[in-house]
């Protein structure tokens, strides 16, 4: 056994490791592409943008801020309100607050008029803290950025710009609601591709992929010794070794064991699958499968890698034990779906008491079909 568990480890290895390392990427890379606001968040240290000369801003970079200056907003939106604010350098810019703070911000304004008018001595004692980044107003912006000044008459070459809005965001807001997109849905889907990553690594190291065969051997109740036994003389033909009492396959998702006195039927399926694009046929694939019915009216089907290997797997089978019924047949699928798999059971016992006899019939449609009827 230790030769087959090798070679399902191999198999496993292509699925549960590289099939992991796959998903534990995508999950990133997706994560990434959606929420890398939030990364930059999380993990770029930024330095503090009123201490920062405004010649060193740029579209997209990160600061931190402990904002009590605000001269009122100047434009607004459905998530929050576009303020004034002044730098240390004495120009001004956009302070962008959602609308869940704008309660502090519009505090934090009238204080600075207080300010400015000599009613108070000090700016306002509350802040608008945090960290978010810079971003380049747009034309409509800059107009009514501008607008808000010209208000009162002013004229715009009194005053020193610089024209960006600075966006204070956390990490609930870069999932909900980062520039008017919502993030969850995906974020919860990269979530699910590293998870299912994580999982068939660990599932291949904790050795996740001997649980398909022993479930197997359970459920047809095979003895690994006996199995052993079996296997050490086994011919092998593609993914599968054949023993004189058991077949053994092994594949993703699971490894399947079918001792000959659990078989009924088994053959070889061809599903073709037809392509088009925009509507024209593009081509066929075909993918193949080997199909066994157990005692149990349970179809087990594992994938294989031609028509070929499955007929010569079959064949193979049925020299070791010429009594289960091989072949696709329509009375025999009639049989198995319409109750009368009795009789297939039946005739299968009949078989293998004369094949253990020595007495074993010659195989023909018509004896199945005599069977069946």
């Amino acid at each position: 056994m230790e030769k087959i568990y090798k070679e399902i480890k191999k198999s496993a290895f292509k699925i549960y490791i590289l099939g992991g390392l796959f998903f534990l990427l995508l999950g990133l890379v997706l994560f990434w592409g959606i929420n890398n606001k939030l990364f930059r968040y999380v993990f770029v240290s930024a330095p503090d943008l009123f201490e920062t000369p405004s010649s060193q801003y740029a579209d997209g970079k990160w600061f931190t801020c402990d904002n009590n200056i605000l001269y009122d907003y100047y434009a607004s939106d459905d998530d929050g309100r576009y303020y004034v604010t002044s730098t240390n350098d004495g120009e001004y810019m956009g302070f962008y607050v959602r609308n869940n703070k704008t309660d502090i911000a519009d505090k934090i304004s009238d204080g600075t008029y207080d300010y400015l008018d000599g009613i108070e001595t000090e700016l306002p004692p509350i802040y608008l803290s945090g960290k978010g980044y810079l971003k380049e107003m747009s034309a409509t912006e800059r107009r009514y950025f501008e607008d808000f000044f010209e208000a009162g008459g002013a004229n715009l070459d009194d005053y020193t710009f610089t024209y960006y809005n600075f966006y204070m965001v956390t990490p609930m807001s870069l999932l909900v609601n980062d520039e008017g997109d919502n993030n969850i849905f995906y974020s919860i889907l990269s979530l699910v591709f590293f998870i299912c990553g994580a999982v068939l690594i660990i599932n291949f190291i904790t050795g996740g992929y001997k649980r398909a065969i022993k479930k197997s051997m359970a459920q047809h109740g095979v003895l690994e010794d006996v199995l052993e036994r079996d296997m050490a003389y086994a011919t092998r033909i593609g993914n599968a070794y054949i023993g004189d009492k058991h077949v053994l396959f092994y594949a993703f998702p699971g490894t399947i064991v079918m001792p000959y006195d659990s078989l009924i039927w088994a053959y070889v399926m061809i599903t073709t699958t037809k392509h088009t694009t925009y509507g024209i046929p593009s081509g066929t694939t075909k993918s193949y499968s080997f199909t066994m019915w157990d005692r149990n009216h349970k179809k087990n089907m594992v994938s294989i890698k031609d028509e070929a290997i499955g007929h010569q797997i079959l064949e193979e089978m049925y020299r070791r034990a010429p009594y289960f019924f091989t072949g696709y047949n329509d009375d025999l699928a009639n049989a198995t779906d319409k109750g009368n798999y009795s009789s297939m059971i039946s005739a299968v016992d009949d078989r293998r008491n004369a094949f253990l006899s020595s007495q074993v019939p010659t195989y023909s449609q018509n004896a199945t079909d005599n069977v069946l009827n």
